[in-house]
């Protein structure tokens, strides 16, 4: 093709065609620049298409984590409800000093108990930001949900670490010597079932102040990590919305 436009030129300049020769070569020029703009705008456009569909990968899997992190929300926010009611009960055994039923005072004892944990599955956006490709979101709402989530889950941490040394101090280490935790187990897995159990070990657990603090901050933490987690719940469903709005577009 170069060969080509050269021949013309050459032509034009033996002829003495001069006037036709700079206009001819002004034409190539702007031709050539011409060609050269276009390739541009295609390497650009490939560019943002390449952009584009890395993006939409990383919108597909962090949709993918939410909605699995939206499932385990909703199940330990229930467990968290339910731990807060059974050491409200647990409580009141020490106001009323009766327990009615064993089988009742070992299920809630050992809902209270149990330790139960959910650990976010925000992989895909954990990744990014080891990674610095964060940017690779366009959306600054998703990325700004994204990070409130991860602060509101390390604020939550906080709270659980905490809960776990009262579980600790005012649970596990005073119950380990005077009751028998294979009879809680039975009677959570099988409430119905009629199980032998011991009325002393409980009246000795009554009579323990230290006990009966650890179930008021049972309660009280539990509710508070309810809430939290139900805040948390709000975010990531706000978050799904937006993400399947910004795959659509």
């Amino acid at each position: 093709m170069i060969k080509f436009f050269r021949k013309i030129r050459q032509n034009l300049l033996s002829e003495g065609k001069s006037g036709k020769y700079f206009k001819y070569a002004i034409g190539e020029i702007i031709l050539v620049v011409f060609g050269i703009l276009i390739a541009l705008q295609i390497n650009t456009v490939k560019n943002n298409n390449d952009k584009r569909n890395e993006e939409i990968t990383h919108l597909k899997n962090i949709l993918s984590d939410l909605k699995q992190d939206k499932s385990e929300l909703i199940k330990i926010i229930e467990r968290r409800k339910s731990k807060t009611e059974s050491a409200t009960i647990m409580e009141n055994y020490y106001h009323t000093k009766k327990v009615d039923s064993l089988n009742l005072y070992y299920f809630h004892w050992t809902n209270v108990l149990m330790w139960e944990t959910h650990n976010p599955s925000l992989v895909t956006f954990k990744e990014l930001i080891n990674s610095g490709k964060l940017s690779t979101l366009t959306n600054e709402k998703v990325k700004q949900l994204l990070l409130q989530i991860d602060y509101n889950y390390n604020q939550m941490f906080e709270l659980r670490n905490h809960l776990y040394h009262d579980y600790t101090d005012y649970f596990y280490k005073p119950f380990a010597d005077f009751i028998d935790y294979e009879h809680g187990l039975k009677a959570f897995l099988e409430p119905n079932k009629k199980i032998e159990l011991s009325r002393e070990d409980v009246e000795i657990a009554l009579e323990n102040k230290r006990i009966k603090n650890g179930f008021t901050l049972a309660r009280l933490n539990n509710n508070i990590l309810r809430e939290q987690l139900s805040e948390i719940l709000t975010k990531v469903d706000s978050t799904i919305v937006l993400v399947e709005k910004e795959i659509k577009k």
